[in-house]
C-alpha cells in the first residue's frame, strides 16, 4: 500500500458569543486505531446558539463527542461510522445551536469525506480545480475517491464559501502548499467583520518515496555498482548524530535541527548510486552535499558547543535552554485547544528543559518563565488539586455506620455496611436519608448492585434482593456450582452481571417473575481476570485491573480501548465508575493520590488530587450536578468537577 504523507493549514474566523468555528485534527497514535479508521480532520461551526449555551464551551464539547463517536468503537466500516458519528452528533446538539461539520478522513490510498450543513468540498489534481461534494442543510451528504501524489483538498464551511470570490478560491488553490494558500485567503477571511462561522482546512497530500536496495546493477554490461538505500543512510545519519550528541552541552541547537532535517529528508526519499551516463552525476552530487554538509556540522558542533561550554558559566546556557523551553511552550499553548494530548506533552518537555538550568544560573526571568509554564500546565492537564468537603455523615443515618460498598441509581446512592448488616438510602440531590433494610439475611454480603426498585446484594449463598416498592426480600439466585471467585457485581437495564476471576462474565436476564437462567456473556477466548478489582457498566462493560489496564466488552465481545495521554500509569487503582450517563471513566489511583478521568475513547481528561484518598473505597460521578463523591468509612466526601 503507497504511504501519503499528509500537510494542513487552517483557516479560522474570529469566534464571538453569537458565534464559533474551529478545525480539529487527530492521527491516532494506537496502530488498530490507525489502520482502522485513518487520520481524522474536521471543520466545526456554530451559530444560532441557544440561550444560556456558551460557544466554546459547546464547541469543544461537541469536538470530543464527534471524536469519541468515531473512534469510540471499530466494528463497523470508517465510511458508515463517520457517517452515523456526525448524524449522531447534529442530533444531539439541534436544540442547542446552528451546526455545520466538514470532515475528512484519509485511510490508506483513500479518502472519505463527509457534509452535514451547507458546506463544501473543492480539489486540486494537477492544474485542474473540481467540487467534490456540496452539503445539504440537515442531512449528511458523503463522498469518498482514490488519492493520488499532489492532490490538494479545501474544505470549509457554508460561510467561508460565501465570504470569498470563486476566482480568489480558485486562484489560491493554485498556490504550492497548503501553507501558502492558507496565507493568501485568511486576511481575506478576518477582514470581513462577521466571520465566526467561517473556517476551513487546506489539505496536500505528498506520497512518500522509497527505494529498496539494490546490491546489483541491474544490466550486466554496466560497471556494477553498490545502490545505497535510504535506510542505510539514514541509519549512518543516526550514527552520526549520536556522535555528536554524546556530550549534550558540545552540541548547538542550530546543528540539532540542521542534522534532524537531514536525517528526515534521507528517510523519506533514497539516495542511490547507480544508472547511466548523466543520471550518475546527479546521486554523486547529492552524496558529496551531504557527506560535507555533515562534515561541517561535526566541527561546527565541538567548537560552537565549546564555546556554548564556557558561556554556560557565565549564564549562557541558562539562556539558551529558557529559549529552547519558549519555544515548546509557545507551540504547546497554540495547540491546547486543537490537540490537547500533544500540548500536554509540548509543555511537559518544556518542564523538563528547565530542570536542566543548574541553581545558580536561575534568575528572575527563569521564575516568571516557570510561573507562566505551571500555569499553562495547570490549564492543559486539568491537574487539579483539592480538598474535598464532607457531603455526607453516616452517622447521621444510625449511631456507628459504616460504608463498605456502594451502588447508584435513579439518583440514589445504596450503601452497604456490613458490620450493622444494614442498606442505607441517600438521596443525592437532596440528600434524604433512610435505612432501607437490615437483619441476618445481609450478614453475608460482600458487593451491592442496584437498579431501582431493585437492590442486590452478593453474599455467600448467592444474589439477595430487596424491592424497594413492595419492601419483599429474599434470594433470587442461588450460588451456581459453576461460578469460581466472584469479584463484582453489576446491573443494567434490569439484569444482572457478575464478575469471575476465572475468566467469565455471568448474565441473568430480568424476567418478570424474577430472573432466567443465567448465560456466559463472553464470547471467544476467555480474558485474564485475575487481578481484576472492579467492573462497571454503560451497555458495554468494562473490568479494570491491578496494573492499571482497563479492558472494554460489547455485546460479549472484546472491543478496542487503550489508555492514552497520561503523564503517568496507573498505580494501584482500586474502584471505578461509569454509568450510561457519564461520558467519562472515573478511576480511584490510589498510588497516585488522585481521581484520573477518561474520555470513553481511552484519551486522558483531567484528575482531581488529594492524599486522602487513601481511606477511600469507592467512588461515584454526576456530571449533571458535577460531582464526584468518594466513600471513606462512614464519610461520603465531594469533589466539584470543574
Amino acid at each position: 500500500m503507497k504511504n501519503f504523507l499528509l500537510e494542513t493549514a487552517k483557516i479560522v474566523g474570529t469566534a464571538s458569543r453569537k458565534a464559533w468555528s474551529q478545525v480539529h485534527t487527530f492521527s491516532p497514535t494506537e496502530k488498530e486505531k490507525l489502520a482502522r479508521r485513518g487520520q481524522f480532520l474536521a471543520v466545526i461551526s456554530l451559530s444560532e446558539l441557544a440561550e444560556g449555551v456558551e460557544t466554546v464551551a459547546a464547541g469543544k464539547e461537541m469536538i470530543a463527542r464527534l471524536h469519541e463517536e468515531y473512534y469510540g468503537q471499530l466494528e463497523k466500516r470508517a465510511v458508515d461510522q463517520l457517517k452515523e458519528a456526525l448524524e449522531k452528533v447534529l442530533e444531539e446538539t439541534k436544540a442547542e445551536a446552528k451546526v455545520e461539520i466538514e470532515a475528512a478522513v484519509l485511510l490508506g490510498e483513500t479518502i472519505y469525506f463527509a457534509v452535514a450543513g451547507q458546506g463544501r468540498v473543492l480539489m486540486r489534481r494537477g492544474e485542474k480545480i473540481a467540487h467534490v461534494l456540496t452539503g445539504k442543510e440537515k442531512i449528511v451528504e458523503i463522498a469518498n475517491g482514490q488519492i493520488t501524489d499532489g492532490d490538494f483538498f479545501l474544505f470549509g464551511s457554508q460561510s467561508f464559501f460565501s465570504l470569498l470570490k470563486k476566482e480568489t478560491i480558485e486562484t489560491a488553490l493554485l498556490a504550492s502548499s497548503p501553507e501558502a494558500i492558507a496565507e493568501l485567503i485568511t486576511p481575506q477571511i478576518h477582514g470581513r467583520g462577521e466571520d465566526g462561522r467561517a473556517a476551513a482546512v487546506v489539505l496536500g497530500l505528498e506520497l512518500e518515496k522509497t527505494v529498496e536496495p539494490v546490491n546489483e546493477a541491474r544490466d550486466t554490461g554496466v560497471e556494477k555498482r553498490r545502490i545505497i538505500s535510504g535506510q542505510e543512510w539514514s541509519g549512518w545519519a543516526s550514527a552520526i548524530k549520536e556522535k555528536l550528541f554524546w556530550g549534550r552541552k558540545l552540541v548547538t541547537p542550530l546543528s540539532q535541527r540542521l542534522l534532524f532535517k537531514i536525517e528526515k529528508r534521507l528517510k523519506r526519499q533514497a539516495i542511490y548510486l547507480a544508472g547511466e551516463g548523466k543520471r550518475e552525476k546527479k546521486p554523486q552530487k547529492t552524496l558529496m552535499t551531504v557527506a560535507v554538509i555533515l562534515t561541517v556540522l561535526l566541527v561546527v558542533s565541538v567548537i560552537l558547543g565549546i564555546y556554548q561550554q564556557n558561556r554556560h558559566r557565565s549564564g549562557g546556557g541558562a539562556n539558551q535552554i529558557l529559549r529552547q523551553a519558549q519555544a515548546k511552550k509557545e507551540e504547546g499553548e497554540g495547540l491546547i485547544e486543537l490537540n490537547p494530548i500533544r500540548a500536554r506533552q509540548l509543555l511537559l518537555e518544556a518542564r523538563d528543559l528547565l530542570d536542566d538550568i543548574e541553581p545558580e544560573e536561575v534568575d528572575q526571568s527563569v521564575l516568571n518563565f516557570q510561573t507562566e509554564l505551571d500555569s499553562l500546565l495547570a490549564q492543559v492537564m486539568r491537574e487539579h488539586e483539592v480538598e474535598p468537603k464532607v457531603y455526607y455523615d453516616l452517622v447521621i443515618i444510625k449511631d456507628g455506620a459504616k460504608g463498605d460498598d456502594w451502588a447508584v441509581s435513579g439518583g440514589e446512592l445504596v450503601i452497604f455496611d456490613r458490620e450493622k448488616k444494614a442498606l442505607y438510602n441517600l438521596d443525592i440531590t437532596d440528600k434524604k436519608s433512610a435505612i432501607l433494610v437490615g437483619g441476618d439475611d445481609l450478614a453475608d454480603g460482600r458487593q451491592v448492585a442496584a437498579f431501582m426498585p431493585k437492590i442486590s446484594l452478593l453474599t455467600e449463598r448467592g444474589i439477595w434482593e430487596y424491592d424497594k416498592e413492595t419492601k419483599r426480600q429474599k434470594l433470587v439466585i442461588e450460588k451456581d456450582e459453576g461460578w469460581g471467585e466472584i469479584l463484582d457485581l453489576g446491573a443494567f437495564g434490569g439484569n444482572l452481571y457478575l464478575l469471575d476471576k476465572k475468566g467469565e462474565i455471568w448474565k441473568y436476564p430480568a424476567m418478570e417473575t424474577g430472573y432466567g437462567s443465567y448465560r456466559l456473556w463472553l464470547e471467544g477466548d476467555k480474558p485474564d481476570f485475575s487481578d481484576a478489582v472492579a467492573m462497571a457498566i454503560d451497555g458495554s462493560v468494562w473490568v479494570l485491573k491491578e496494573n492499571g489496564t482497563i479492558l472494554k466488552f460489547t455485546q460479549g465481545g472484546r472491543d478496542s480501548f487503550t489508555l492514552s495521554g497520561l503523564d503517568k500509569p496507573l498505580n494501584n487503582p482500586t474502584a471505578f465508575f461509569t454509568d450510561d450517563d457519564q461520558e467519562n471513566l472515573y478511576v480511584l489511583d490510589k498510588g497516585n493520590s488522585r481521581v484520573l478521568v477518561i474520555n470513553k475513547s481511552g484519551e486522558y481528561h483531567s484528575q482531581y488530587r488529594w492524599q486522602g484518598l487513601g481511606e477511600v473505597t469507592q467512588l461515584m460521578a454526576s456530571e449533571e450536578a458535577k460531582k464526584i463523591l468518594l466513600l471513606s468509612g462512614n464519610k461520603v466526601y465531594e469533589i466539584e468537577i470543574k
